[in-house]
């Protein structure tokens, strides 16, 4: 069969292993340094308008050490009072965090989309009883 395509088993071999050595640089890619961090997570330059930090709703945590509540976002900790980015902290709690940004208070959930409502007591609902019938017994 190898004759009717005009090909020997030897020139085949050697033309595939020709077309795989030439083609394999072009469909490989750079191997990744693991102790370089990726570039979504190094910080930009101190000048660029994309370093500034923001706070977002379900992008920050909350930390409490030693009885102090701290705002966790990224690897960094801020306490009340603390600036992050533009912001400036006012007050943390388990649920919420409150920026003050250009005169204005801005809350931000911890968790977005869950609300944190009081609960209402569950009152037993009375229902009337129904009388008792007392059955005399008869005398015989």
């Amino acid at each position: 069969m190898s004759a009717a395509l005009g090909c020997s088993q030897v020139g085949c071999g050697i033309g595939l292993m020709l077309a795989l050595g030439l083609f394999t640089p072009l469909l490989a890619q750079s191997l990744r340094d693991p102790t370089v961090p990726p570039a979504a997570v190094t910080p930009a330059a101190a000048g660029d308008a994309h370093g500034v930090v923001t706070v977002q709703s379900g992008a920050v945590a909350v930390l409490v050490r030693n009885g102090t509540p701290y705002l966790v976002v990224g690897t960094r900790l801020y306490a009340k009072g603390q600036k992050v980015g533009l912001a400036s902290i006012e007050r943390i709690t388990e649920t919420e965090v409150w920026l003050r940004e250009e005169g204005s208070l801005r809350k931000v959930p911890v968790f977005g989309g869950i609300e944190r409502h009081v609960s209402q007591a569950v009152t037993a609902v009375k229902t009337p009883l129904k009388p008792v019938r007392k059955t005399v017994p008869s005398k015989p």
